[in-house]
């Protein structure tokens, strides 16, 4: 398991997508028995030449839609391509992907959305495709060509692609570094420095993180930072052995993970309120210094840098039980897709097509605050990311893919978000939450 990128994937090699992970035969969700999308994705695809519009819908970006980066790309696309005007629509962050789930069942998508790669979270791409709502990319050559080698388990479906890589989002801590100096505090070179800055916080009034506890997908998150360095650390194949049954969550050190999270709670690492704290209170929180780190993609950093311009933020990597230990996740996840059904594919390849192309993924990752596929394979860090540059150097030893990326359905990071909030308020253990993880992870794709 590599989460770094190294080379352009060659022609697809004909193995399954996420082998390691289908154990299990492969059926499509039950939104495919709802009816299913238009399975003639194949038919040719007529040239437009008047005015068009279609749709473009992404998770809502910090700042509201001013602040989307994909309105950069928009721009540059219009200069080339005056008779088609790219019309962008947003949810909300943990809704996007059952938005985007209701809207194809109902027949009224837009034409490109956001997705992630592989098909363990519910904005991933794999099952919508099984289900025939995704327009085949095979035959694209620039979509083969955008995808790297060592990302090509994450996006090739029996030797077909049906999305495309944006770029790549580092899974951090973002800090916000004044009330870091304010509390007299170091980076952490451990969890358990991390543990007794927690308390040095709450002496002074602060809590050290704050969570959305109601948030699946951000408790999610917290889980898979202290599994970088709690699991993959020791053992970078473990979930290659996870799919042949060789291991489970339960017996594995998965249960560590848990247990440090209730260790950060019984520390006073959270805010008050915790378990029923929502998404949209942990950016006002770090920006105001009432806590000094979320859990969150790097990119987030950007946003919080132009919003509050007195302020002081950097995003950091969660440690690990040594300094050794500690890795960070990197992964070409953020995608797009294309609509099957889609009244005017022509002009949404084109779209996607220029967003493939490495300059603009370039200009992409810049105002979305991210790594670009291209500045990965070279081995080029942002200089925003100062403190992710000793990760960037060696990503075969540091680096790890996003866990769920490579889990066979969104049941297994749907029970690991849910039973952290129920670590949280002490109604659940950590053998029940794995419990329940292991036996989401059993019902295959």
């Amino acid at each position: 398991m590599k989460g770094h990128i190294m080379k352009k994937a060659p022609s697809p090699a004909g193995r399954r997508f996420l082998s390691v992970a289908a154990l299990a035969s492969v059926t499509a969700l039950a939104l495919s028995a709802c009816g299913g999308g238009d399975t003639n994705s194949n038919a040719p695809i007529a040239e437009e030449t008047g005015p068009v519009e279609i749709t473009l819908a992404t998770p809502a970006f910090t700042g509201g839609g001013a602040g989307n980066p994909y309105l950069t790309l928009i721009d540059a696309f219009k200069a080339k391509n005056p008779n088609i005007t790219v019309k962008l629509v947003e949810s909300p962050n943990d809704q996007h992907g059952q938005t985007m789930r209701t809207q194809l069942q109902a027949g009224n998508a837009p034409d490109i959305f956001y997705v992630t790669a592989g098909r363990g979270n519910n904005q991933s791409f794999a099952s919508l495709a099984e289900a025939g709502y995704l327009q085949d990319l095979t035959d694209q050559k620039w979509a083969a060509d955008a995808i790297p080698a060592s990302a090509k388990n994450l996006y090739y479906d029996d030797d077909k692609v049906f999305a495309v890589p944006a770029d790549l989002a580092p899974i951090t801590m973002l800090q916000n570094t004044g009330v870091l100096k304010e509390l007299g505090l170091q980076e952490p070179a451990t969890l358990d420095e991390l543990i007794t800055q927690c308390k040095t916080a709450r002496a002074a009034g602060k809590s050290y993180f704050a969570v959305a506890g109601t948030s699946g997908a951000n408790t999610g998150l917290q889980a898979m930072q202290l599994a970088a360095s709690l699991v993959y650390a020791k053992d970078p194949q473990w979930d290659a052995k996870r799919a042949k049954e060789e291991t489970t969550f339960a017996d594995s050190d998965w249960k560590k993970v848990l247990e440090q999270i209730v260790k950060f709670k019984d520390a006073g690492c959270y805010q008050d309120g915790a378990a029923g704290a929502g998404f949209d209170q942990l950016f006002p929180s770090v920006a105001q210094g009432k806590v000094a780190a979320a859990f969150a993609p790097a990119g987030a950093v950007a946003a919080l840098r132009a919003q509050v311009k007195d302020g002081s933020f950097d995003v950091a990597v969660l440690p690990g039980e040594t300094a050794e230990d500690s890795r960070l996740i990197a992964s070409p996840g953020n995608a797009m897709a294309v609509n099957a059904a889609g009244k005017h594919k022509g002009s949404t390849l084109k779209f996607l097509e220029f967003l493939a192309q490495p300059a603009n993924q370039d200009a992409l990752a810049k105002a979305n605050g991210n790594v670009s596929v291209t500045s990965a394979l070279s081995g080029t860090v942002p200089e925003q990311f100062p403190l992710l540059e000793p990760y960037f150097s060696e990503p075969e030893k540091k680096i790890v893919t996003q866990p769920n990326y490579l889990w066979p359905n969104s049941g297994v990071y749907d029970s690991l978000g849910t039973g952290i909030q129920g670590l949280l308020t002490g109604q659940a253990t950590p053998d029940q939450v794995l419990k329940t993880m292991d036996e989401q992870y059993d019902r295959g794709a």
